[in-house]
C-alpha cells in the first residue's frame, strides 16, 4: 500500500530534506569561500596588513591601528587654539627714512616752510637760469608748510628736541612731536607707535620737551 511507502523505505525524522539542491550547494561554497577571505588592516604607520583572516565569513571593513582618530581631533583643537590666541601685531614703525633716498632730510614744516620761503624769494634771479626748474607743486608745499607751522625758529625747535636722540629718537620720529601742538606724553606715544617699547625712558625727557616746546609755541 501507499501508506506503509514499501519496504525497507522510511521518511526522515526531521522536516527538512537530506537531499542538498545545487543552489544550496552554491551558496555553500560562496559562504566558504567569504569564510577563507582576508581581511585587510592598516597599522599605525599606514602599512596594509593582509596576513589576518575573519572566522565569522562578514564582509571586512579596513581598520586603523593606534590612535589616528585622537590624533586627529587634537590637531583640530590644535588648530582651533592658534586661531583663537592670534599673534599680536608688532607696534607700528615710522619707516619714512628708509622708504626715502639715501640723501634725503627729514625736515620739521616749520624748517620747510622757512627754505621754500627763501626760494620764492629769489624766484627772479632763479628763473634765469635754464637749469633750476621748480616743480609744479612747489607753490602748494609752501602754502602747505606756511599753514601749518607753529614755530617761528625752527633753530631754537632743533636745541629743545636735540637731547632726545641720545634715547634712540630718529629724525623722523623728532619731526612728529615737532609738527603737532602735543600737550601730553601720553599724545606722543598715541602718535609714535614706535615709542611703545621706549616709554619708559622716554617719559621723562618728553615731558620736558613738550613744556619747553609749549612756551616756544606762546612766544610766537
Amino acid at each position: 500500500m501507499a501508506e506503509k511507502g514499501g519496504k525497507g523505505f522510511s521518511l526522515p525524522k526531521s522536516g527538512k530534506s537530506a537531499l542538498k539542491s545545487p543552489a544550496s550547494k552554491g551558496k555553500d561554497d560562496s559562504s566558504a569561500k567569504s569564510k577563507r577571505g582576508r581581511k585587510v588592516q592598516f597599522d599605525s604607520e599606514g602599512s596594509l596588513d593582509t596576513n589576518s583572516t575573519k572566522s565569522n565569513g562578514k564582509a571586512d571593513i579596513p581598520s586603523f591601528k593606534g590612535d589616528l582618530g585622537k590624533a586627529g581631533k587634537g590637531e583640530k583643537a590644535g588648530s582651533a587654539g592658534k586661531s583663537q590666541k592670534a599673534k599680536a601685531p608688532d607696534p607700528l614703525e615710522l619707516r619714512v627714512e628708509q622708504e626715502l633716498p639715501a640723501n634725503t632730510t627729514c625736515l620739521m614744516d616749520c624748517e620747510a616752510a622757512d627754505i621754500l620761503q627763501g626760494i620764492q624769494e629769489n624766484m627772479v634771479v632763479l628763473s634765469d637760469d635754464p637749469a633750476i626748474k621748480l616743480p609744479v607743486s612747489f607753490d602748494r608745499g609752501l602754502a602747505y608748510a606756511q599753514r601749518n607751522r607753529l614755530y617761528d625758529n625752527p633753530q631754537a625747535v632743533k636745541q629743545i628736541l636735540e637731547p632726545l636722540k641720545q634715547y634712540g629718537v630718529s629724525d623722523g620720529e623728532l619731526c612728529m612731536i615737532a609738527n603737532f601742538p602735543l600737550e601730553s606724553v601720553d599724545e606722543v606715544f598715541a602718535l609714535v607707535p614706535s615709542f611703545k617699547n621706549k616709554k619708559s625712558k622716554l617719559r621723562v625727557p618728553l615731558e620736558n620737551v613738550l613744556a619747553q616746546l609749549a612756551k616756544l609755541r606762546k612766544a610766537a
